[in-house]
């Protein structure tokens, strides 16, 4: 999930790169330090100032903090390349925050731009090329390549230097007297200073990004706050060997210092097979060694030849406070993958990021990191500002006589992304993969509608053309699943006691006055009409994983990993006129319908809690799910054929287990609690 909002990026004038349209630069202050040549950015796609880093210790980590626990509370310090540019420093940042933050970890990148982009596209082929011959088949076989390689490397010579050597200046200048990691690194001290015990750290950092921390962690040193870093992680580090050894390695298990190093690079014969832009057909740390440095063939930590030809490197990294891992390495230990075949893939490598958070966390049950998208080029037209559908597997009611629509939303075109949701389309998607492996659904007899795909017009509209066809095509099986948020909004009906209706959020939810617009959302009493429409021959199963009422939330959205599917109205007078509302049961959605009594034409409802409880968005294997849903499809999958009550029951029981307050519903005729899911049942007064 990136850091979106339904709005697109302001205009930043001719010249400068815009960032993918939606991205809430406000909603990324909390965990930004924008650096321009080592010094807070006035200006740029975001101005970072003193006041803003006081903000994020005075307020934004100690709430944090105080929501998960007060006590070692997990603070990662992220550092970029030190060539790339701010747009792409920025968009990388707001994909990773959401899944640092599920995680329980705060989050702190600094973006530390230098200006240098363009001359090092320059330098790697997008500038003057009528001087380099264009290398063809020629790099294509082994000896033209290594002495088309060689020329490279001379060819880059005069400019790499300069363009290199301005980088790590810009560094260096950020804990100046003036520079602005400094400033973060006094602000740090000061926070650790006070709360000794609220706080362990954590640094990281990819390619130049080493360099960076070789600067701002010795400043954090020498405050002698008492606190020290818990681990570093490089990955594919550029920084030399020279000053690795006289900035960082002095730090290793030193007062204030780093606990423990962890790095993740290329072992040679890959290093060897990456390519760069221009026909360079080495690896950019290879460039760096040979062209880039000041003195050619200089030793960059992260190549394994360095390493291997270094007698005291080896010793630490076989020691007990350092460890390398060589790419590809992906079937060890959850804290030692990576399957990372180029030098820019390291932080956008599900196994190495995976990895870096297993060492944070000092734990295997983790979210695992999911690959971003690449970054667009330039020119490229501005993303869309509402997410595209993810998935939707056929466009109407399909055919034969058994027909599913599943739902579920993440996303919503109105809210901000604090408030979204990561586990409602797994749950359709991997409901509709058991509809059709163990029910015989066919692929055009489901519809799977997510995020854009499924606003309030959509939902309906494919439920009703179902009744249409049940009344008209002897339609005999309908299956409706829906996760997403559940919220309330006042009862216009006359027909609740506490002037409430339950309500399901759909992607177009947006707000109308105090409360949400009911255009915009699916109020009971709708899927009430709906069902009431069922024919007695057809058997309707619907399946909820949302929350319906506030009054269950507890301490559950402070859980790492963990979120309620609920959202209260939009404003305190809107709560207000639901704060008194007495949840009826959710009996009432199935006893209401006019076809109550009939038989298979009365709907089955499986509810993911009771109505005056939250539903669990949370992290199952790596992934995330609702709760509800995905104890239920296990048990689905494990035996079809005990009854809708039995099987309840063990969803029940395994919620308790791992210890969620939800717990499942089951509302039907009794013929059909006694009869197993997706079957029909006989008809029934009960």
């Amino acid at each position: 999930m990136v850091l979106l909002t339904a709005g697109a990026a302001p205009d930043r004038g001719p010249g400068a790169r815009a960032l993918p349209a939606g991205i809430d630069l406000q909603a990324l202050k909390p965990h930004l330090v924008n650096l321009s040549d080592g010094r807070f950015s006035s200006g740029g796609q975001l101005r970072t100032t003193s006041e803003d880093i006081d903000a994020i210790f005075s307020n934004y980590l100690p709430a944090f903090v105080a929501e998960h626990g007060g006590v070692d509370v997990p603070l990662l310090f992220w550092a970029h390349g030190g060539l790339v540019d701010e747009t792409a420093g920025i968009t990388g940042a707001a994909a990773q925050i959401p899944w640092w933050l599920s995680n329980g970890v705060y989050p702190i990148f600094f973006i530390w731009e230098t200006g240098l982009f363009e001359a090092i596209g320059s330098l790697l082929g997008g500038g003057n090329r009528d001087a380099v011959p264009a290398p063809g088949a020629l790099a294509d076989r082994g000896f033209f390549a290594d002495a088309w390689n060689k020329t490279y490397e001379l060819l880059a010579r005069p400019l790499g230097p300069k363009v290199w050597g301005q980088m790590k200046t810009s560094a260096a200048q950020s804990v100046a007297a003036d520079g602005g990691a400094l400033y973060v690194a006094r602000a740090l001290a000061g926070y650790v200073g006070r709360n000794p015990q609220a706080l362990r750290l954590h640094a990281a950092g990819h390619s130049a990004g080493s360099i960076f921390h070789s600067y701002f962690l010795p400043a954090y040193a020498g405050m002698q706050a008492g606190v020290d870093f818990s681990t570093l992680n490089l990955l594919a580090p550029a920084i030399n060997t020279a000053d690795f050894t006289t900035r960082l390695q002095p730090l290793l298990g030193a007062a204030n210092g780093i606990g423990h190093l962890g790095m993740f690079s290329m072992e040679k014969e890959t290093e060897e097979e990456d390519t760069l832009p221009g026909g360079y057909t080495r690896s950019l740390l290879c460039l760096i060694r040979a062209s880039l440095e000041v003195q050619p063939n200089t030793p960059i930590l992260g190549l394994q030849e360095s390493v291997n030809a270094d007698a005291a490197l080896t010793s630490m990294f076989a020691g007990p406070q350092a460890d390398v891992v060589w790419s590809v390495s992906n079937n060890g230990p959850k804290s030692a993958r990576t399957s990372a075949t180029s030098h820019g893939a390291f932080d956008n490598d599900p196994d190495t990021m995976t990895s870096v958070l297993v060492r944070v966390l000092d734990r295997e049950d983790v979210i695992g990191f999911r690959a971003m998208e690449p970054l667009a080029a330039p020119a490229a037209p501005a993303a869309p500002s509402a997410p595209a559908p993810a998935k939707a597997q056929a466009s109407g009611p399909g055919t034969g006589d058994r027909y599913a629509v599943c739902v579920g939303i993440n996303r919503f075109a109105h809210l901000p992304a604090g408030s979204w949701l990561n586990g409602c389309v797994n749950d359709a998607e991997d409901f509709a993969a058991l509809l059709g492996s163990g029910y015989g659904f066919s692929d055009s007899q489901i519809d799977v509608l997510t995020d854009a795909a499924a606003s309030k017009e959509a939902v309906l509209g494919r439920l009703g053309e179902a009744m249409d066809r049940a009344a008209s095509e002897g339609l005999k099986h309908l299956v409706f699943t829906f996760s997403s948020h559940g919220t309330q909004v006042p009862d216009t009906s006359g027909d609740e006691a506490d002037h409430a209706d339950e309500a399901f959020a759909t992607y177009d939810l947006d707000q109308a006055g105090d409360q949400w617009d009911p255009s915009t959302l699916i109020i009971d009493d709708e899927l009430h009409d709906l069902f009431a429409r069922a024919t007695p021959g057809l058997l309707v199963e619907v399946v909820l994983d949302t929350c319906h009422s506030g009054t269950g939330l507890k301490a559950l959205d402070l859980l790492p990993g963990r979120r309620p599917r609920f959202l209260p109205p939009p404003t305190p007078i809107g709560l207000e006129r639901t704060a008194t509302a007495d949840p009826r049961a959710f009996r009432d959605l199935v006893a209401r319908s006019a076809g109550a009594g009939t038989g298979s034409g009365r709907p089955v409802l499986l509810a993911g809690c009771r109505s005056d409880q939250t539903s669990a968005d949370a992290v199952f294997e790596g992934r995330y799910n609702g709760a509800f849903t995905y104890y239920l499809l296990k048990e689905l999958a494990a035996d079809p054929t005990r009854t809708r009550r039995v099987l309840m029951g063990a969803v029940s029981k395994s919620l308790l287990g791992a210890r969620f307050d939800q717990r499942a519903q089951l509302e039907g005729p009794v013929a059909a609690k006694a009869t197993a899911w997706g079957t029909a049942f006989a008809k029934t007064a009960g």
